[in-house]
């Protein structure tokens, strides 16, 4: 078994539409709002508010199966290996572990404008977030996270982005370290 960062959320359920129920509860329940209602405030590490609208769940745990041809169109509706890392988000934000390079995009919308985005890419993982930044507002805007290949890094996410910082998560030193 592949040792990771984080633990991945392996839920279980009698069908996938059950299945994907129960993913987006906790989509909606860590990012979102809690079980009493109360919107739920996360901020990266640099101290920016990132929000999570209930919405998104659908793009950020579907996927396409080939995204040199999909053109951002997703035509697998739930996506467990996406979901299996749903908690793998905050801990990015928070840069808990791992090496993070935080890079920004210019994607064109389906209108034809220019959006600009901050891609987190986890080194270790290949682990990707990626957030919006809308003009007039400070807060980022979660879009999607989702593992992804050296290819894609490679030929997509780098070839594509430019980078602006590199977060290393804080190691203990070999005093620090408990035998």
């Amino acid at each position: 078994m592949t040792n990771h960062l984080w633990s991945m959320l392996r839920l279980k359920a009698e069908n996938e539409q059950e299945l994907k129920e129960k993913y987006r509860q906790v989509y909606i329940q860590t990012y979102v709002r809690d079980v009493d209602g109360n919107e739920i405030k996360l901020y990266e590490w640099s101290g920016r508010r990132v929000r999570f609208n209930e919405h998104a769940f659908e793009h950020a745990f579907s996927e396409s199966s080939d995204y040199k041809l999909s053109q951002g169109v997703h035509d697998i509706p739930f996506s467990k290996k996406r979901a299996r890392c749903i908690l793998w988000i905050k801990e990015v934000l928070a840069a808990s572990a791992g090496t993070i390079e935080r890079r920004v995009s210019i994607r064109r919308d389906s209108r034809n404008r220019p959006k600009k985005n901050r891609v987190l890419l986890v080194i270790e993982e290949k682990y990707v977030v990626v957030l919006e930044e809308k003009k007039g507002s400070n807060d980022l805007y979660f879009i999607t996270a989702y593992p992804a290949t050296k290819d894609y890094i490679e030929n997509v996410i780098k070839k594509d982005s430019s980078i602006l910082e590199i977060k290393k998560a804080p190691v203990l030193t070999a005093t620090e370290a408990k035998p």
